[in-house]
């Protein structure tokens, strides 16, 4: 009787390792998870064929759960970490991500902002010898045909707040466009909309909480987001996102998606729709 118990859980085992594998790789799809980590930015992109793209990992170790479960238990890997800008609010998860998860590639732009996680951070990276690659607007990561990570703004000039050199990329793909602006602010919007790049999105990860610091009127219209992410802390100290943000999405008539009021929002998209699955 034994036997024939772990019999069923041998084949039980390897049926479900079949099915996720299946599952995992197919190429008619993509996930976008925007995590639920309180006051901070964390993205998960699941590109068709199984590649994944972690963009930030928020303050603390909430992004170890929601990675957890995003991700299957055998195949705990990072293809592309995108670093957005060196603020803790985005790169303190960061820490444990790098110490439990195997990261094939790690593309930044400015990393000379002093705190005491990036320099932990870093020394993790050294120590793995991991490939980093400095970002440039232009650059485009390949996934399958027609489905690519375009970087848009990566600034390098001098004397920039931090928040300005965000990396700022657009996940394109089955004929859908996320566009993931970390926490650039209205200078780099100016950037974006002067160098004439068609920025019309489905998503939009609004920059910086929703602060009013950035996603200015005539920006938002360029983009043209049916939906916008708004990755914020549950009654943060910042007051974000800003009544004035909200408002002016209101009147845009976009739909608007809040990880404070409604936790981890995935969406699933293929060649027809996008849709909100949790």
């Amino acid at each position: 009787m034994k036997r024939l118990f772990f019999i069923v859980i041998f084949f039980g085992l390897i049926l479900y390792l079949g099915l996720s594998a299946h599952y995992w790789f197919k190429t008619d799809y993509f996930k976008v998870i925007f995590f639920d980590v309180g006051q901070g930015d964390s993205i998960l992109i699941i590109a068709p064929g199984g590649k994944t793209i972690l963009i930030d990992g928020g303050p603390d170790q909430k992004v170890l759960k929601e990675l957890g479960a995003a991700l299957p238990f055998w195949r705990p890997q990072i293809d592309l970490l995108i670093i957005t800008h060196a603020h803790d609010d985005h790169i303190a998860g960061l820490i444990e991500i790098s110490r439990r998860y195997k990261i094939k590639q790690v593309l930044y732009n400015n990393l000379n902002f002093e705190t005491p996680a990036l320099e932990v951070i870093k020394k993790s990276f050294q120590d793995k010898k991991l490939n980093k690659i400095m970002a440039e607007p232009g650059m485009s990561f390949k996934f399958i045909k027609d489905c690519s990570l375009n970087i848009l703004a990566a600034s390098k000039e001098t004397a920039l707040a931090e928040n300005d050199y965000s990396i700022v990329s657009s996940f394109n793909c089955l004929n859908k466009k996320i566009l993931l602006a970390g926490d650039a602010g209205i200078e780099i919007e100016q950037e974006l909309l002067a160098s004439g790049l068609n920025l019309k999105s489905d998503i939009f990860k609004i920059s910086h909480h929703g602060s009013n610091s950035a996603n200015s009127e005539i920006f938002l219209k360029a983009v043209k987001p049916r939906a916008v992410v708004i990755s914020v802390g549950l009654n943060n100290q910042f007051n974000h996102p800003s009544p004035v943000i909200l408002d002016r999405l209101l009147k845009l008539a976009v739909d608007i998606y809040r990880t404070d009021q409604m936790g981890a929002l995935e969406f699933l998209a293929n060649n027809k729709t996008i849709t909100l699955i949790k």
